[in-house]
């Protein structure tokens, strides 16, 4: 064979070699597109009988068709609940679809998206939770209302503290628990009905409620850091001591008569009390749940004691449910309820909140409660 045979042969074979490693990469590349794009699957709620599933496009030239598939919790295997082909799919963008729910009351599912590549590969996507449940979550306050000067302050403003409090009790609620939230305010300011920060909470606060009725939320949840009257104890009002340091739970009038709402109060007091216990924030990790039919009003007494331990009430006004947020709640027909996290008066929970992971813990304190609550 001469020699110019010879490299004729050589070049063939490494150019197989290269061709064969391109088209491999190629495929894989593909591939990883496919499984990043049904790793996407989000959803949320659009009614009580609907849940939307979304996902991207990615890869769809790779696709034949994509499988979506629905299981029960406690069932043990999934079912395919539609058939999409790619050819029907819009080729860029993201991938929908609505789940009709036929079952009565609260319900979560676990789904998942297969792919079937036009090679015949199938690619499995990682399952979400999700379910037909909806929270308003109500960050209270605005801009840096409620703010802690000097050097012991670390910064602290309620308003800041609690918006990132909802931000991550949405994110946990849904990664987590399959459940769908509405914020009333997602930045430092708020505005509903053209009404902002101190013109919407000076006289019409209780459109914050209002919002959980327009959405059609199944519960309002005012978020909050507490205090006290001036120098009570016999101490400085932002210098109180840590045994005045526990969650309080205020319930409107739908909430105080719902079994559910009673119970995800005291889970979520129950939940509060431990972390800030083994945070070192208080005293003791005890907190008093209520039966329904049972609570007591709350009172600045109550609030102030370094000896009761955090519990679930309520508050009356003149015009019903003393607070705005939670009056509007209820005329908007959505049992509500502010949760006190703790006091923001007491030095240590200030650092905390500001220096560590408190915020962080006690939305998921807020989560857990509220899953457990609905049953999940």
């Amino acid at each position: 064979m001469s020699i110019s045979n010879k490299n004729r042969i050589i070049f063939v074979l490494f150019a197989c070699i290269f061709a064969f490693l391109f088209i491999g990469r190629a495929t894989y590349a593909a591939e990883a597109d496919v499984k990043a794009a049904l790793d996407s699957l989000d959803f949320e709620r659009k009614s009580k009988n609907e849940i939307n599933l979304v996902f991207s496009s990615n890869g769809i030239n790779e696709v034949s068709r994509y499988i979506i598939l629905r299981k029960d919790v406690a069932a043990k295997d999934f079912k395919e609940i539609k058939i999409i082909s790619s050819k029907d799919s819009n080729k860029t963008g993201n991938i929908s679809y609505t789940d009709k729910i036929n079952a009565k009351g609260y319900v979560r599912y676990e789904y998942r998206v297969d792919a079937y590549l036009k090679n015949g590969k199938q690619i499995r996507g990682k399952s979400i939770f999700a379910s037909n449940v909806l929270i308003c979550i109500d960050p209270g306050h605005f801009q840096t209302k409620n703010a802690i000067e000097g050097d012991d302050g670390y910064g602290y403003s309620e308003s800041m503290a609690v918006l990132k409090l909802g931000l991550a009790l949405r994110d946990s609620l849904k990664k987590n628990y399959g459940i769908s939230c509405v914020l009333t305010r997602t930045t430092e300011s708020i505005t509903i009905d053209g009404f902002t920060d101190k013109n919407l909470d000076g006289g019409h606060i209780s459109l914050r409620g209002d919002m959980a009725g327009r959405t059609g939320a199944d519960l309002f949840i005012s978020l909050h850091t507490n205090s006290n009257n001036s120098h009570a104890n016999g101490y400085p009002t932002n210098t109180q001591p840590i045994e005045i340091n526990k969650p309080l739970i205020i319930l409107n009038s739908l909430a105080k008569e719902s079994e559910l709402c009673i119970n995800i109060a005291n889970k979520t007091g129950e939940n509060l009390s431990i972390v800030n216990f083994n945070e070192g924030l208080s005293k003791s990790k005890d907190f008093d749940s209520v039966k329904k039919g049972y609570l007591s009003e709350w009172s600045v007494a109550k609030n102030d004691s370094v000896t009761i331990n955090g519990s679930v009430y309520y508050r009356m006004g003149e015009n019903g449910d003393y607070y705005g947020v939670l009056r509007g709640a209820n005329l908007a027909g959505v049992p509500g309820m502010i949760v006190e996290h703790g006091f923001h008066s007491v030095p240590e929970v200030r650092k905390k909140a500001m220096q560590s992971d408190l915020i962080n813990k006690w939305a998921d304190a807020d989560a857990k409660a509220i899953a457990a609550g609905f049953g999940f």
